[in-house]
């Protein structure tokens, strides 16, 4: 008598569930590397944006002998005051630029002087401590109302 053997192509349910769970695993580990890598890149792009305002209030400063001045007792999101816009741009800078992903703005600070003889700039990062940039002095805190400046950007 022939015994006929009967072979089973495909894979079982529990073989299909292992290698989901697999590849699962390895894509939530990809996507919290680029999740890393994006936050990174953001805070780049707000170093780069940061760095051409300073050129920019620098090239005012020396054509002025002052900063543009922000609004009395007030920070004013960079940059929102009209004023402050007209000042610095198309000739300084073409567009001020905004946060990327515009949760936490840029905050520009004059501590409400007229003409403004130092100011600093708050940056919110998304892997360091937030910090201030500041112009027309060595710190932020001496010649600003003492009240900001707690943190230096380096």
């Amino acid at each position: 008598m022939n015994k006929i053997i009967k072979q089973k192509h495909g894979f079982t349910l529990i073989e299909l569930l292992v290698v989901v769970a697999i590849i699962s695993l390895l894509s939530s580990i990809v996507m919290a590397s680029l999740n890393s890598a994006r936050s990174k890149a953001r805070d780049a792009q707000r170093s780069e944006s940061i760095h051409s305002v300073i050129n920019a209030l620098g090239m005012y400063y020396n054509d002025y002998g002052y900063y543009p001045s922000s609004p009395v007792g007030n920070s004013d999101v960079l940059f929102s005051d009209p004023t402050v816009v007209a000042a610095l741009t198309p000739k300084y800078i073409s567009q001020l630029p905004t946060d990327p992903t515009n949760i936490v703005p840029y905050h520009y600070y004059t501590a409400g002087q007229n003409p403004a003889p130092v100011y600093a700039i708050r940056i919110q990062w998304e892997n360091k401590t937030p910090c201030y940039v500041c112009g027309g002095s060595s710190s932020c805190g001496s010649d600003l109302s003492g009240s900001w400046g707690l943190s230096v950007c380096k």
